[in-house]
């Protein structure tokens, strides 16, 4: 009779090119540390530019787009047809924001409806756009689920 066991198996992981640096045999619950909402919106906040995904009927289409996170929802402007197709469509919307630094990295979705919105509050007026194209419209996203994740990269 063979030995069973139920631990979790080592995922090796990506290291950088840091001197003396070596793939770490920890589990992956060593590794990867799952955000609360709190330290997700937070991440959202600091951050500029994300990416926005939606389905198409052909495809699904990524987008990068600059953002802001204002009372829980994820405001960003647009001049994309098919991101404000899939708005009046009612298809789902999921962003991703991310960053890395060398020692850890962390990841951010938010999945929801999307609405467009008047741009005659002060938060289209904050918006920065790294394309600096006129705009045809401020859309919104109002989550249904925020998650996080951040990755220990210089764990032994």
């Amino acid at each position: 009779m063979s030995e069973h066991r139920n631990d979790p198996e080592p995922v090796p992981t990506r290291t950088s090119d840091r001197p003396g640096a070596h793939a770490s045999t920890a589990p992956v619950e060593e590794l990867v540390l799952v955000l609360d909402p709190d330290q997700c919106w937070t991440r959202l906040r600091d951050a500029s530019t994300g990416r926005v995904a939606f389905r198409t009927d052909e495809s699904i289409e990524i987008l990068p787009v600059n953002h802001l996170s204002d009372d829980r929802q994820i405001v960003f402007a647009t001049s994309s047809h098919a991101i404000l197709a899939a708005v009046a469509d009612r298809r789902e919307l999921v962003f991703e924001v991310d960053h890395h630094d060398g020692w850890t990295a962390w990841s951010v979705v938010v999945r929801g409806p999307a609405r467009t919105t008047q741009a005659n509050d002060g938060t289209a007026g904050r918006l920065r756009s790294m394309l600096p194209t006129p705009k045809i419209a401020t859309v919104v996203i109002e989550p249904t689920t925020v998650t996080g994740r951040l990755f220990d990269q210089a764990a032994p």
